[in-house]
C-alpha cells in the first residue's frame, strides 16, 4: 500500500537536503528553462525571477500536466506575442466547476471554505481605490483583497 506522501511528487530543487513536497509545476511555453516541479519555498522565488526577466511561466498543480491545458495555453501565448510583441506575464484559468454567482453559499466562512481553485481574482476597475478582490471572499458591504488568505495558502490549486 502506498501512503499519500508517496504520490505527491517531490521539488526538484537538488539543493534541499530533504524530500520537500511539490505544490506546483512550472513550465515555459517560450521553451527557454525544462519543466521543473516546486515546493512552497522554491514556487514565489522561481515565478519572480522568471517575470523579472520577462519570461512567461506557466504555473500548474503539481499533478501531471495535462496535454490539452498546456497546447491551449501555448497558442494564447503565441497569438498574444504576434499581436503585442510582448510575452505574457502570468495564465490565471478560472475552474470550469466555479459556482455561478447565485450559487454561492450564503455566508462569508462557507465561501472561504470552498476549494482554492474558486478563489479568483476579480478587478474592481470602478471602485475606489481600484483593487484586485477575490471572486468568492465577499458578504453584504465587505469585500476581500486578492489573494485572500485561501488562495495564498493554497496557490498551486488557484493557477493552472
Amino acid at each position: 500500500m502506498t501512503s499519500m506522501a508517496d504520490q505527491t511528487p517531490a521539488c526538484g530543487n537538488p539543493d534541499h537536503t530533504r524530500r520537500a513536497p511539490a505544490v506546483a509545476r512550472l513550465s515555459w511555453p517560450d521553451g527557454r528553462f525544462q519543466s521543473v516541479t516546486a515546493c512552497v519555498g522554491d514556487l514565489e522565488r522561481q515565478v519572480r525571477g522568471s517575470l523579472a526577466d520577462g519570461h512567461s511561466v506557466l504555473v500548474e498543480p503539481a499533478a501531471a500536466p495535462t496535454t490539452p491545458v498546456i497546447q491551449a495555453i501555448t497558442e494564447v501565448v503565441r497569438a498574444h506575442r504576434r499581436a503585442y510583441s510582448s510575452p505574457v506575464r502570468a495564465i490565471l484559468l478560472s475552474a470550469s466547476d466555479a459556482p455561478a454567482f447565485d450559487e454561492l453559499p450564503e455566508t462569508l466562512e462557507e465561501r472561504r471554505n470552498l476549494p482554492a481553485r474558486f478563489h479568483t481574482p476579480h478587478w474592481m476597475g470602478d471602485s475606489t481605490p481600484a483593487a484586485w478582490v477575490c471572486n468568492v471572499c465577499w458578504d453584504e458591504g465587505t469585500t476581500t483583497r486578492w489573494p485572500c488568505d485561501v488562495a495564498a495558502e493554497h496557490g498551486g490549486e488557484v493557477f493552472a
